[in-house]
């Protein structure tokens, strides 16, 4: 059971799609948060899942290989060990990148834990 004020490990999600093989700018971002490592990594074979008809033959071997053989293990035993993890793909000259890396959540659930909790007019 959580107490206020505990810190918790999180994981942050990043999709990011480019249209270009350039970095510089980013089409679309999706961000979300996990509160464990196998959500995390579900999320991103979720994702790779969803587009896997739409690669590539080679691309979609290394996606299928990902998610399913064993590539997406080594990335929840990394965020186990607090480093970050990713997986990218090239789809009809578009390129993918989910990253996730773990930080330090807080629980605020409390309003005695918020500053202005204890001022009163």
């Amino acid at each position: 059971m959580r107490r206020p004020g505990q810190t918790l490990n999180a994981f942050w999600c990043e999709r990011v799609v480019y249209e270009t093989f350039e970095p510089d700018s980013p089409a679309q971002v999706s961000r979300c948060s996990r509160s464990n490592p196998a959500e995390a990594v579900r999320a991103i074979r979720v994702d790779v899942r969803a587009i896997k008809d739409t690669l590539a033959p080679v691309e979609r071997e290394r996606a299928l290989r990902w998610t399913g053989h064993g590539g997406s293990l080594g990335a929840v035993a990394a965020l186990h060990r607090g480093e970050p993890c990713g997986f990218s793909l090239s789809s009809g000259g578009r390129w993918i990148e989910w990253t996730v890396r773990p930080y330090l959540a807080f629980d605020v659930s409390g309003l005695s834990l918020l500053p202005c909790a204890s001022i009163r007019h």
